[in-house]
């Protein structure tokens, strides 16, 4: 013995009866109606009352029971409303009455269940199309969570090899690459998700001197960010990071006893970040800074340039970057990345 088949949700019968008994209601309203007013109108209008009884059920339940309320009140109106009336009509204007108002309520359903029908599928393209963009977004989050390990494996390699390294110089150089790379992970971590977008870059520099501060078990707070609005590209934005890391890393090794200020910029080609220090020897620090070859070299590697420049505002330490991104034409050599 095979089981019953099991009963679905459409397959209700109460549910497929819905729209039929939905139907018969309206029309009956209008029925109900167009008798109440038969003093008022006489051998007026004798179809009027029922065209939403022919509209509501072509829209909220489809072709078939808008034509069955058609028929019928086609027929309740005919015979019921329409002198003489509940009796036989042969004149010219009954029948042009009549057929009126079949045509009209044809053109009515072809173009409301013709809309419905296109709304639906639209609904369901753009249903599909967001979950095709909630699963790309998902992916994107994994392959930056992806990302973020990779630079913690290779920082984990980088200090296992720094250990065991007899050149003081070397292992310097293994330490700080270890610390680059924790810190471009946890700001990957902290802004992941962005996939090909531009990157605002205030947040960015934000989440880089914070991690740069926590590295270096300093207050959050001695690195402030002047709001830009600067948007950059993905690749852009990781070289300008990596250049800026290493100078806020220099200017802390230089010993900087004050609050430092970052003013991020985009004139043209170039994108560009002065970093101010606000210490007693700020200038002779920003200069000391700016004169070493080591560090000048490592920017010059990742595309950018590194500048002491002199306004109003005082003495800054320049970091400057050509940009790829749609809002100016880049070099097509000057824009390496640390990926």
């Amino acid at each position: 013995m095979f089981p019953p088949p099991l009963r679905t949700p459409g397959s209700n019968p109460l549910s497929s009866a819905m729209p039929w008994v939905w139907t018969t209601g309206m029309v009956a309203v209008a029925f109900a109606l167009r008798s109440a007013m038969e003093p008022l109108l006489g051998g007026g209008p004798s179809f009027a009352v029922f065209y939403p009884a022919v509209i509501l059920p072509a829209y909220a339940f489809g072709r078939a029971p808008a034509i069955a309320a058609t028929v019928v009140s086609s027929a309740i109106g005919f015979w019921c409303f329409i002198e003489p009336a509940y009796a036989w009509k042969s004149t010219p204007d009954s029948i042009a009455s009549l057929l009126f108002f079949v045509i009209t309520c044809a053109v009515m359903i072809t173009v409301i269940t013709g809309a419905t029908r296109a709304l639906r599928q639209l609904s369901g393209e753009l249903g599909r199309a967001q979950a095709v963009a909630d699963n790309h977004a998902a992916l994107f989050r994994e392959l930056n969570v992806r990302m973020s390990h990779q630079m913690r494996l290779v920082a984990g390699v980088l200090a296992l090899q720094a250990k065991g390294e007899p050149e003081p110089q070397v292992a310097e150089s293994l330490r700080r690459a270890m610390e680059r790379s924790l810190l471009i992970s946890r700001v990957h971590r902290d802004l992941g998700g962005q996939g090909e977008q531009a990157v605002d870059f205030d947040a960015f520099a934000a989440a880089l001197a914070r991690a740069i501060c926590l590295e270096r078990e300093q207050p959050a707070d001695r690195i402030e960010i002047e709001p830009s609005g600067l948007r950059l590209s993905v690749e852009d934005t990781t070289s300008l990071a990596v250049a800026l890391a290493e100078c806020l890393g220099a200017l802390f090794d230089a010993g900087v006893s004050g609050r430092m200020r970052l003013r991020v910029d985009a004139q043209g080609r170039q994108a560009e970040v002065a970093i101010m220090e606000a210490g007693e020897n700020a200038e002779g620090t920003l200069v000391s800074v700016s004169n070493g070859y080591l560090l000048r070299a490592m920017i010059e590697q990742l595309g950018a340039g590194l500048a002491l420049r002199a306004d109003a505002r005082g003495s800054a330490l320049v970091v400057s970057m050509p940009r790829s991104g749609a809002g100016a034409a880049a070099d097509p050599g000057s824009a390496a990345t640390l990926h």
